[in-house]
């Protein structure tokens, strides 16, 4: 492992945002290498609503707004101005996140139907070739997904025969550079025999709804998040620093596949039962759902986790309700200043 790339997870994690341009430039130098497409499986979530989503939809139409969406489509087909400076004028916000991953490998796209209308308002706008994608409609308990733990683990007869998977999230402001970086990095440190079975880009930002504790040596110690640990919002979140910012991730996760698969089997055998379902520990038990964060914990726990700071905090800005919209917008907008090298 070159020394320059495994100073960045340990005691020096905090530098990495200011070396993020030099670190793309040594990686990416030419654009993402095409050696890597064949190695990697691109996992983007567009199965869910959300309760949040589909009761801003309802609180808006009861105020007299017209909301001309059917609030059982995923709200990552919901239309948003189209910043990227390619395609149509609007596109649906789901666009982003597979835009991030378009041309880094092979992508597989976990739905809840809808199929048909992400092909043509999403994968055709963007140049996706037939053949490059592949569906997998996540099967549900109860009427409800039980996690993007459970996704993966729905999923993986399409992503465990590569050697790298990266998931990211339909509603969230995906960066490209953040997803080709993290995705050549995490292939240099495995050149050099020392990559982590999780690779996980992170920001800083203050009192961050899913808040990384971390050790003096940079490693993650714990991963907050309020909603599926049933606890207040922010009750995790204690800042790193003296500046009282924390490490959060941004929704993008890279793991070595054949690690991952290992962690998702052992935590399904572990805690699902066909009469209950999911019953993992710490979670909130009337949830019932597997989440990646308790794979991200499962790895920490066993040093095979680390973290690279290199995104932005307008990265951090998901779409969970209308309101989210404009906010989403404006961070994007700030997103796509960012240029991979040779693009």
């Amino acid at each position: 492992m070159k020394p320059v790339l495994s100073s960045y997870l340990g005691a020096g994690l905090m530098a990495g945002y200011a070396a993020r341009g030099s670190l793309a430039a040594a990686l990416l130098s030419g654009g993402y290498p095409p050696a890597l497409r064949a190695r990697v499986a691109c996992v983007t979530l567009l199965a869910g609503s959300g309760s949040r989503w589909v009761e801003s939809i309802r609180e808006a139409r009861a105020a007299g707004l017209a909301v001309e969406f059917d609030e059982a489509k995923p709200r990552g087909l919901f239309p948003v101005r189209n910043l990227m400076g390619e395609g149509p004028e609007r596109l649906p916000i789901a666009s982003y996140a597979l835009r991030a991953v378009r041309g880094l490998g092979r992508s597989v796209i976990v739905t809840r139907g809808f199929e048909a209308e992400i092909e043509s308002s999403i994968l055709r706008p963007l140049g996706y070739r037939s053949g490059a994608y592949a569906f997998r409609e996540q099967a549900v308990r109860e009427g409800k997904p039980r996690g993007h733990g459970d996704a993966a683990f729905q999923c993986m007869d399409l992503w465990s025969d590569k050697e790298y998977v990266i998931f990211n999230f339909g509603g969230d402001a995906s960066n490209p550079l953040t997803a080709a970086l993290g995705l050549a990095f995490m292939a240099a440190l495995d050149a050099g025999g020392a990559a982590p079975a999780l690779l996980l880009p992170v920001t800083r930002k203050p009192s961050p709804a899913y808040p990384i504790r971390v050790d003096g040596e940079g490693r993650p110690l714990s991963f907050g998040h309020a909603k599926l640990k049933a606890a207040p919002a922010g009750a995790d979140a204690r800042p790193e620093a003296v500046d009282g910012l924390a490490y959060t991730n941004v929704g993008v996760r890279i793991y070595r596949a054949a690690e991952l698969a290992v962690a998702v089997a052992e935590l399904r055998s572990r805690f699902w039962t066909a009469e209950l379902g999911y019953a993992m520990p710490g979670n909130d038990p009337a949830g019932g759902e597997f989440a990646l964060d308790n794979v991200d914990e499962y790895l920490a726990e066993r040093g095979r986790a680390r973290l690279l700071y290199v995104a932005r905090p307008e990265e951090l800005s998901p779409v969970k309700s209308l309101a989210d919209v404009p906010r989403f917008e404006a961070d994007i907008a700030a997103v796509y200043r960012d240029r991979l090298p040779g693009a």
